[in-house]
């Protein structure tokens, strides 16, 4: 069995999300690398991510065939919406969990924020430009993780608890190495954690609630039955950011500020 989906639709979106994924990855090396970030304000913040976005938004459609099924019926189109759906729960209520209780503080000179007015203890805010530059990052992780877990669950013969052991292995990795590549030097002034060695190897397991939860819920979408609608991804992914919202608050009592 191939890592890419049966589904030619579907593995076409997986090459394209993947290609398109090659493109922000090097934009946000760049700009780290460089130091170019630090010079920016708000209008600097949200041109870039808005141009990482395309790339797995809009850039890919550029090279769709022709004689494909309608946009909104598609896979490409149906990721995207299960990802923004996440993107606004996590940046809008989750980074808040992730300020008060994993200590990551952001410093970015930005006075356009918008987040939930009553959730987060902290008192730091949440920038606008976090929410396309998410999408970029949300639409990658579920396209790597759907793949990784096609094709190794296949290669190995896994069972039901082998898969699902499978998932939180996959979702621990993709939490712990956004955590250890982001969170870097070149990064401490404008983004950090209190407590980062600590937050990798524990604060990753917060995280990757996104990903245990997330995962099994959109990997199903259109691999087999290939006539999901826009209306039952995007409830889907409504019920996975409540599952999320539930676990974040066990882990606030279960595990507390890192």
């Amino acid at each position: 069995m191939s890592w890419l989906s049966p589904n030619p639709d579907k593995a076409w979106a997986e090459r394209a999300f993947l290609l398109g994924s090659l493109a922000w990855i090097a934009a946000v090396a760049g700009v780290i690398l460089t130091g170019a970030l630090k010079t920016w304000g708000d209008v600097g913040y949200l041109a870039f991510s808005l141009v990482a976005a395309s790339t797995v938004t809009v850039g890919p459609l550029l090279l769709r065939p022709k004689g494909q099924k309608p946009l909104v019926e598609s896979y490409f189109f149906k990721l995207n919406v299960f990802a923004f759906v996440l993107v606004f729960f996590g940046t809008f209520f989750g980074t808040h969990y992730f300020f008060d209780l994993m200590g990551m503080r952001y410093a970015f000179p930005t006075a356009l924020v918008f987040e939930a007015a009553v959730v987060g203890k902290s008192g730091a805010h949440v920038p606008i430009f976090m929410y396309p530059l998410t999408q970029a990052y949300f639409v990658t992780y579920f396209t790597v993780l759907v793949v990784l877990d096609r094709g190794i669950s296949s290669r190995l013969g896994l069972g039901r608890g082998g898969r699902a052991l499978l998932v939180v292995l996959l979702a621990y990795g993709i939490a712990f190495l956004e955590t250890l590549f982001m969170a870097n030097d070149r990064m401490r002034d404008l983004f950090s954690y209190a407590n980062k060695p600590r937050m990798l190897w524990l604060g990753s397991i917060g995280y990757a609630l996104y990903f245990v939860v997330g995962l099994p819920a959109v990997r199903g979408v259109d691999e087999i039955e290939t006539n999901w609608s826009v209306r039952r991804v995007a409830w889907h992914a409504l019920a996975t950011s409540m599952a999320i919202l539930l676990l974040l608050e066990a882990w606030a009592k279960l595990v507390g500020p890192l």
